[in-house]
């Protein structure tokens, strides 16, 4: 059932009342309540609402969600981005407005701004992907529709892109159209292989946090993956393209986890080994329980620390063990102070398995 709406946000409404009202609706000038019983007066299908409006009662009127429960406004990083947002939202909670939903959320797209190209193409089109995939994992694919209509022409083509990809249908209301249409999801020729090989690379990427550029050894990352300044110093990130690869695979992977995981150990949590080496048991905050968390996992068999130092901030992850048993994954643990090196002995029997348990363990992290 389709019950939660994804909406982006343009500035159609602001020059539509200012054309009507002059500076009156200039933000800042203007008491959202009073715009808002200036909206409502009229038919949710006026021009006049702008694009938003138009496309939600569209979308109401055609019946392509079962109920209304939850509404999320995707809005630029600017003034009249925020503002246009916060009026949008006071309509939809307007009881007496029919197009008013359970819940309406204000998400700002950190980056999304026309004021620097760079910042719009680095940040502004990787975060609508973080934002919109947080959204789905909350509510789940089947739950979501994406209303394109408005915002920047970008914006608007990224979001489509996005429902392609996570298998989301999306409206789009054109200009001279008095209805929307909805692009059905379709797949995407992506390899879940080659992300589930690279996931911890992947993970490290979204993090703007990898030690060099991947596309040297592997031209497959050309498009994914771009070279950005961080305080002054240059790191490699993922590209927008990149993020929503990420994105795609961690939500497809999640969908067909159960046929690429390992088989269950028969273990039960409670009865799984936890040994630590050089007895630092309790050493490090937080490392016991979760290497306790670890256990739950079916697939896991056991777990053994090989390293510890109290002075060393690593970062958390997982990777294949460095002895190439494809049974066994190192993780690295750390508090922000100390960081622990454990081996996680799993059921896995081939290198398959192993790119499984590494994607799903980096998941906890």
């Amino acid at each position: 059932m389709r019950r939660v709406l994804i909406c982006t946000v343009g500035t159609s409404l602001k020059g539509n009342l200012t054309a009507k009202h002059g500076h009156a609706f200039e933000p800042g000038n203007q008491n959202i309540k009073e715009i808002v019983l200036e909206l409502s007066g009229m038919d949710p299908g006026d021009r006049l609402n702008g694009a938003e409006i138009n496309s939600i009662s569209s979308i109401i009127d055609k019946g392509l969600l079962d109920s209304r429960d939850h509404l999320y406004f995707l809005v630029s990083d600017t003034e009249d981005g925020q503002k246009i947002g916060a009026i949008l939202k006071a309509y939809v909670e307007r009881r007496q407005n029919r197009l008013c939903f359970d819940k309406v959320e204000l998400v700002v797209v950190e980056g999304l701004t026309d004021q620097s190209p760079r910042r719009f193409k680095t940040e502004g089109l990787k975060n609508l992907v973080k934002e919109i995939a947080k959204i789905v994992r909350r509510h789940g694919s089947p739950s979501v529709l994406i209303n394109a209509t408005g915002g920047y022409k970008a914006q608007i083509s990224f979001a489509g892109m996005i429902g392609q990809a996570l298998e989301i249908p999306v409206c789009y209301l054109f200009e001279k159209f008095s209805e929307v249409i909805t692009l059905p999801p379709q797949p995407v020729s992506l390899d879940l292989g080659f992300w589930m090989e690279n996931a911890n690379l992947f993970y490290e990427l979204a993090e703007s946090d990898a030690k060099e550029n991947p596309s040297g050894k592997d031209e497959r990352f050309s498009s994914l993956v771009e070279e950005i300044e961080v305080d002054g110093e240059k790191a490699v990130g993922l590209s927008a393209i990149g993020q929503l690869f990420h994105e795609t695979f961690i939500y497809r992977f999640q969908q067909n986890r159960e046929e690429l995981l390992p088989p269950d150990s028969g273990i039960r949590p409670e009865d799984k080994a936890i040994k630590f080496e050089d007895e630092n048991s309790g050493r490090q905050r937080g490392l016991k329980g979760f290497l306790e968390n670890l256990c739950r996992k079916p697939y896991v068999v056991r777990i053994f620390t090989h390293y510890f130092n109290p002075n060393l901030q690593l970062k958390s992850n997982f990777r294949p063990s460095a002895k190439g048993d494809l049974s066994r994954i190192e993780g690295c643990c750390t508090d922000g102070r100390a960081t622990t090196k454990f081996d996680v002995v799993t059921t896995a029997k081939n290198k398959g398995q192993q790119n499984a348990v590494i994607a799903d363990l980096l998941s906890l992290i």
